[in-house]
């Protein structure tokens, strides 16, 4: 991923997101509780207080309300049609945020 950021945008700005950052790995909503702020109120919390200056997560390379989430609390896209491992597994977009995340604002 280094590699493919420093590739597009330089090693500067791909030292700038990756080294000191946290790592978003799982976040998963029940499909029932999502659209009522459960995800985005998980993530603020996951990531208030860190010390880290960016936090960094990957998902599916599509227009899913997870992405629409992301980006709802500051997450950009660093990288999209990003495969991990060369081979069968869906394009993914690795996303970036400057600590700490921001919250929607109110829709009227």
């Amino acid at each position: 991923m280094r590699r493919a950021l420093a590739a597009r945008s330089g090693d500067a700005a791909a030292a700038a997101w990756l080294d000191d950052s946290f790592e978003v790995a799982e976040l998963h909503v029940v499909p029932g509780h999502q659209g009522h702020g459960v995800g985005a109120g998980v993530l603020l919390r996951l990531t208030a207080g860190r010390a880290e200056r960016t936090a960094l997560l990957s998902t599916r390379d599509a227009d899913t309300p997870a992405r629409r989430l992301y980006r709802g609390t500051g997450f950009t896209d660093l990288l999209t049609a990003f495969r991990f491992f060369p081979g069968g597994e869906p394009p993914y977009a690795v996303m970036g945020a400057e600590l700490p995340l921001r919250t929607r604002p109110a829709r009227s």
